[in-house]
């Protein structure tokens, strides 16, 4: 084999297809091994066709998987002769994916979705597109996944580095004592904003851990130019062992 090749070993298949694809090469990638020559053929980073032995598509593509092995190389500039694909790599690998093992989902919490531009281009049924407006309203995944399909389609777009947990941030604040509001705790505008924007959802409720562990639920609005303040009115504040001066750290529920 004169042309230079890497492992296969060394590498992530999947990953290292959507590398090509994502930078839109056109090309070929052929794996060498000793029970034939797989390729992977894309034009303009779309799949045109896949062969391995008298395998074509997607059999071709999950036998590759089944066993990723062999030494690879990406011959730039070659297009197939006579083409039987034409789709996008996540079409490709969502049904490849049907026939490999299933990867669990790593998380059961919230999660998000991290390329709504290649989800939307990709085809769904209704059902799909209802799992995924369950996402987007961050019903978490140990809920949805109770259903062995929809288990399957998430692990699926997990695979795809399509779906990741959402994680919120967290804010260090200082209590500070307000007789200006009842029955509800006050933090900055800007940091509101913020949590809105991770969660895809205005937070009616924040947690507040104080140095000792101790975890406080507790009603939140927002307030202008607060900075690093937690206001507590003295009814909340008499609910918690919280006292004024105490640094906490807060994030949304």
């Amino acid at each position: 084999m004169s042309k230079s090749t890497s492992s296969l070993e060394t590498f992530d298949f999947l990953e290292l297809l959507y590398m090509l694809s994502g930078s839109g090469k056109t090309g070929v990638l052929a794996v060498y091994r000793p029970d034939g020559l797989f390729q992977c053929w894309l034009q303009g980073g779309r799949v045109r066709q896949i062969e391995f032995g008298h395998l074509r598509g997607v059999e071709a593509a999950v036998k590759l998987l089944l066993d990723p092995r062999g030494r690879f190389h990406f011959e730039d500039g070659l297009t197939h002769p006579e083409p039987q694909l034409d789709a996008s790599l996540d079409e490709v690998a969502f049904e490849v994916l049907d026939g490999l093992p299933e990867h669990k989902p790593m998380f059961d919490g919230p999660a998000r979705i991290t390329s709504p531009e290649r989800v939307a281009a990709m085809r769904w049924t209704l059902q799909q597109q209802d799992v995924l407006r369950q996402v987007e309203a961050q019903r978490p995944l140990s809920d949805l996944t109770r259903d062995p399909g929809t288990h399957h389609m998430l692990a699926k777009l997990v695979r795809m580095h399509l779906l990741a947990p959402r994680k919120s941030r967290v804010a260090r604040l200082s209590v500070t004592v307000t007789r200006t509001v009842r029955g509800v705790v006050v933090i900055d505008d800007l940091i509101l904003r913020r949590w809105k924007e991770d969660l895809v959802r205005p937070p009616q409720h924040i947690a507040v851990r104080d140095d000792a562990g101790n975890v406080y639920t507790l009603p939140v609005r927002s307030g202008p130019d607060l900075g690093a303040q937690l206001l507590i009115p003295t009814d909340l504040l008499m609910r918690t062992g919280l006292r004024a001066g105490d640094s906490v750290l807060v994030r949304p529920v």
